[in-house]
């Protein structure tokens, strides 16, 4: 992420904001600032690293430890009651997928005042996932550009083409686990509605679209919805790819073993999902291409999982522009970036992201080796990111969704109901649950 000047934030913040271009803080420009303390949720790695730095560049702006609440729905639930209860963070974390839901409960502030001219240096797709009616309520922190892993090993072994179209994809499934009944080519994961929503995104679907009239259009039942899940169920009927909840034991395991000859994953998976389960003898040896398309020769992708920044309703006012500049700072600032791209581990002492902003490539971190992988995987993903589809929306209701449609998933993948029935069902419960939410729905 490149350095660049916040929008004015009046004499005080502007002072401040010379030390965001600069990367440092002098004693005469700290001492003209206030002494400020707010507080910050997240469940990233090493987070008092990243504190560090920022009060190495503003020693007069304090911020302790964030508590440790888990992620996921553990964290939103603590979330969501310190909020409603009045006594949510100043800055907290949250991924893409769920900034609707609090912007649908007016949670969340709008700091485009603060953090506009930070939009050249995101990509337009990042920036739009964090705005809404002319508003921006989150800086963007990590991303992750979806890609194919693979073992080129296996492939070559069992004279399998890297698949370039989900058609080849198909076609490899069902050869190699007809080869070797042991192996299959990918999972399917019933328990993983994101994973779903990002294959539907990559596809050109919409499942959620917000009207310029306030209306929310839903049809998770869509024609690319059921092309996208039928693929993936007629490869578990024919049991050429494994029925598997993802981040499980079970899963990891599977992994480890080798299960797999490849695996649909993002920008941080080479390291989340395979490096992590491999045992200190293991042989495997993986690589990286871009997804398999439905159009011969496009390129198009989508996005899994990445987070924001954003600032709440709970922050006092006097604290609000203070805030805004520590979310951009730790996302856009070249030690901030640093801190992002180094391991998530406690010798590595960063948080192992793939940074959100352009300027990631430019960091060393950036374009170290990724263990069992072949070439430069970041910038493989860094290239792939510029094809992501740039028109999916998130809906205030992700939660619920995901409720609704593993629960579905788990029985079509057993067999007890047909695929497009679990989409019905989902897009019946969906609706229903957004209208007695309050919301005007369309579906």
């Amino acid at each position: 992420m490149k350095l660049k000047k916040l929008a004015s934030l009046g004499a005080t913040a502007a002072t401040l904001l010379g030390m965001v271009a600069g990367g440092t803080a002098s004693a005469a420009t700290a001492s003209a600032s206030p002494k400020v303390s707010f507080t910050w949720w997240t469940w990233t790695t090493n987070p008092q690293n990243v504190i560090a730095n920022f009060e190495k560049a503003y020693p007069n702006i304090s911020i302790p430890k964030p508590p440790e609440y888990g992620s996921g729905g553990t964290f939103y639930s603590k979330l969501t009651t310190a909020m409603s209860g009045g006594t949510g963070p100043c800055v907290t974390q949250v991924e893409y997928d769920h900034l609707p839901q609090f912007l649908g409960a007016h949670d969340l502030v709008n700091i485009s005042q603060y953090v506009n001219k930070y939009k050249k240096d995101f990509p337009g797709w990042v920036w739009g996932q964090v705005s809404q009616n002319g508003g921006v309520y989150a800086v963007p922190e990590d991303i992750g550009p979806m890609g194919l892993m693979y073992q080129p090993g296996v492939l070559k072994k069992y004279n399998l083409p890297v698949p370039a179209t989900w058609a080849q994809f198909a076609s490899d499934a069902v050869a190699l686990h007809k080869a070797n009944p042991k192996m299959w080519f990918d999972y399917f994961a019933p328990n993983d509605a994101d994973v779903l929503e990002s294959l539907w995104w990559q596809a050109g679907a919409r499942p959620y679209v917000l009207e310029s009239n306030g209306t929310w259009k839903v049809q998770v039942d869509g024609p690319v919805e059921e092309k996208v899940l039928n693929f993936w169920g007629n490869l578990v009927k024919e049991g050429a790819v494994k029925v598997s909840n993802d981040f499980t034991a079970d899963w990891g395991h599977q992994i480890g073993q080798g299960d797999y000859a490849a695996m649909v994953g993002a920008g941080w998976s080479p390291t989340y999902m395979v490096a992590t389960y491999q045992a200190k003898n293991s042989t495997q040896k993986w690589a990286v291409t871009q997804m398999p398309q439905w159009t011969p020769g496009a390129h198009a992708t989508a996005n899994w999982g990445g987070s924001t920044n954003a600032v709440t309703k709970d922050c006092p006012a006097k604290d609000v522009k203070y805030a805004a500049l520590f979310a951009a700072f730790i996302n856009t600032s070249r030690s901030g970036l640093t801190i992002d791209e180094k391991p998530a581990t406690a010798t590595g002492g960063g948080r192992g992201l793939f940074p959100a902003a352009l300027a990631r490539a430019t960091i060393p971190q950036f374009n170290a080796h990724v263990p069992y992988f072949a070439g430069n995987v970041n910038a493989l993903f860094n290239n792939y990111a510029a094809h992501v589809v740039t028109n999916f929306e998130w809906s205030p209701w992700d939660t619920e969704f995901g409720n609704f449609v593993t629960t579905q998933l788990a029985k079509a993948a057993a067999g007890s109901e047909s695929w497009d029935k679990a989409l019905q069902v989902t897009q019946s419960q969906l609706v229903s649950y957004a209208k007695s939410a309050g919301y005007s729905v369309q579906g």
